[in-house]
C-alpha cells in the first residue's frame, strides 16, 4: 500500500525554458520558485531512466506555482539529449493511456474563458464558435453509485452529490505545449 500526502507537481517539457517561463506567466500568471540552469545530476538522471551514461545528461528545471494553489508546475528543457520536438495536439479525448488533461476550479468560469479566448497560442478543444463553458445536465442519485455501501444507502448524500454536480461548468484548452487544461467551476465533490 502506498501511504500518499499529497499531490507533488505535474512535469511539462518544453523547447525553451525562459520562453515557457513567460507563456505560462502570461497564461496563468505563475510565480516562479526556483530555478536550476543546466542542472547536472547524476542520482537524478538516473532516477528519470538515464542508466547507461547518467553524467551526460543536462537539462534546465524551473518550478512554477499557479496563484492561490498549492498547484505546482515542474517545466523541463532538456539540453542533453536535446528534447525531441512533436507535440501531439489531438483533440480526441478518448484515446487510451497518457494524461488526458489537468483540471483546476476557478470561481469565475465565464472570465477564464473570455481571457484565454484571446490568449495566444491557445486552442480550444473545439473550433465551433458555439463552444464555451456549458454547465453540466441536471444528474439524479439513481445515475451514479458509490463503492462504499453505507453511502450508497444514504439518499442525503446521493442528493449532495447530485446538487454539486448539477451546479458545474467547464471547458478545456489546448496550450501551446500540447497540454490540455479542464478549468471548472462549482465542483467542490471533494469537500463533502
Amino acid at each position: 500500500m502506498i501511504n500518499f500526502k499529497g499531490l507533488s507537481h505535474i512535469n511539462i517539457v518544453v523547447d525553451d525554458i525562459n520562453s515557457g517561463i513567460e507563456y505560462y506567466k502570461k497564461l496563468f500568471n505563475v510565480i516562479p520558485l526556483q530555478k536550476l540552469s543546466h542542472f547536472k545530476n547524476i542520482g537524478f538522471a538516473k532516477s528519470a531512466g538515464f542508466i547507461e551514461n547518467p553524467e551526460n545528461i543536462e537539462l534546465s528545471i524551473v518550478f512554477l506555482q499557479l496563484p492561490n494553489t498549492n498547484f505546482v508546475i515542474e517545466m523541463m528543457e532538456y539540453h542533453n539529449p536535446k528534447g525531441i520536438k512533436k507535440i501531439d495536439s489531438n483533440k480526441l479525448t478518448y484515446q487510451i493511456g497518457n494524461v488526458r488533461r489537468i483540471a483546476l476550479k476557478v470561481d469565475n468560469i465565464e472570465n477564464a474563458f473570455d481571457y484565454l479566448k484571446s490568449a495566444t497560442d491557445v486552442k480550444f478543444i473545439s473550433d465551433s464558435p458555439e463552444y464555451k463553458p456549458y454547465k453540466i445536465d441536471n444528474i439524479t442519485p439513481k445515475e451514479f453509485e458509490f463503492f462504499d455501501d453505507k453511502l450508497e444507502q444514504d439518499l442525503t448524500i446521493k442528493q449532495n452529490v447530485c446538487n454539486i454536480v448539477n451546479q458545474i461548468k467547464y471547458f478545456i484548452f489546448i496550450d501551446k505545449y500540447g497540454i490540455q487544461w479542464e478549468l471548472e467551476q462549482g465542483n467542490t465533490l471533494m469537500d463533502l
